[in-house]
């Protein structure tokens, strides 16, 4: 058996695919109960599948999707004409990420944030490509880590703004008049403005 939800787990910093550290917890956590064979989110963040062990019975599923919504987002089984689209969508097989595949996602979000970090450096002062280039993938690298360890705790703003590495990487590609303009661009926030991807 399985059951489709429209779920709230878009990523708040890139807004065209789902939250691989929002979601993460919650289909491990599904997974992890024997009344669950298996969790997965849509690329965009918008619906969850779960495929229900032979042996649940209704009540242990009825139980399962009460609990969770207290620690997770709220979600909505889905009805008739959207479970059928959305189990056509899904046996197609594409875009669908389950437990620690989501990395994939935080993996793709922490690009979008590095190159919208990095572009107001660009646009504003002197950087050439190559060390922008290089700056991006520095600032993708420490992000990551933290995005995909299944044992650190999350918060949205976290990787970019506590470090992690990012201020020897700051200081090995710009000089002192470009930093400010970053730290602008940090300030700005790591969700895009109204009109920017």
């Amino acid at each position: 058996m399985m059951s489709f939800y429209q779920v709230p787990l878009v990523s708040p910093a890139a807004p065209e695919i789902g939250c691989g550290s929002g979601s993460k917890p919650l289909l491990l956590e599904l997974e992890s109960t024997n009344a669950v064979s298996g969790a997965w989110l849509n690329r965009a963040g918008t619906i969850m599948a779960d495929v229900w062990a032979n042996q649940s019975t209704t009540k242990q599923r009825a139980r399962i999707i009460k609990t969770l919504p207290r620690r997770q987002p709220t979600f909505t089984e889905l009805a008739r004409s959207a479970k059928q689209q959305a189990l056509k969508d899904f046996r197609d097989g594409n875009g669908w990420y389950r437990g620690a595949g989501v990395d994939r996602l935080s993996e793709e979000e922490t690009g979008i944030i590095a190159a919208r970090l990095v572009q107001p450096v660009q646009e504003k002062t002197a950087l050439p490509q190559e060390k922008a280039g290089a700056l991006q993938r520095a600032f993708m690298e420490a992000p990551r880590k933290r995005f995909t360890n299944n044992k650190a705790k999350r918060k949205q703003n976290a990787p970019l703004k506590s470090g992690h590495g990012l201020q020897q990487a700051v200081g090995e590609y710009l000089d002192k008049d470009q930093i400010p303009v970053l730290k602008e661009a940090i300030e700005s926030g790591l969700c895009p403005l109204p009109g920017e991807r």
